[in-house]
């Protein structure tokens, strides 16, 4: 009876180990081929008009109106802001409608905030 109990035994740890080896090797086949498939790499979301922060007109308008793409300290209202349109075209506007484009209600994308044109001085917080 002790052969039968220690050979069924040994046979539980057989079918375990080889249950085990089983799973291992299908989840590393799932990981490996969601690597490599084709829905994994993420696709070109299509073609973007960006323009450069250091391209001409654009670098221009931000060295005439003392703008920044990072903000300024908390004691300085900005004046002016450069926003780019849903069609791409890049405007200098106004503080506020640079606001209401960064806070989503009004559509395109914040590009830099300005304190104006050198001859305007910079509005400070009391």
């Amino acid at each position: 009876m002790n052969d039968s109990v220690a050979s069924l035994g040994w046979v539980r740890v057989a079918v375990h180990a080889v249950r085990t080896a089983i799973t291992v090797a299908a989840l590393t086949l799932l990981v490996g081929f969601g690597a490599i498939s084709p829905s994994a790499s993420p696709r070109p979301a299509g073609p973007t008009s960006h323009l450069d922060m250091s391209s001409g007109p654009l670098d221009a308008m931000m060295q005439a109106n003392r703008c920044s793409v990072t903000g300024f300290d908390r004691s300085v209202i900005p004046r002016k802001a450069i926003v780019r349109t849903p069609g791409g075209t890049t405007k200098l506007v106004s503080f506020d409608r640079g606001w209401a484009v960064f806070s989503g209600e009004v559509a395109g994308e914040l590009v830099a905030v300005c304190l104006g044109p050198d001859a305007a001085p910079a509005a400070r917080l009391p």
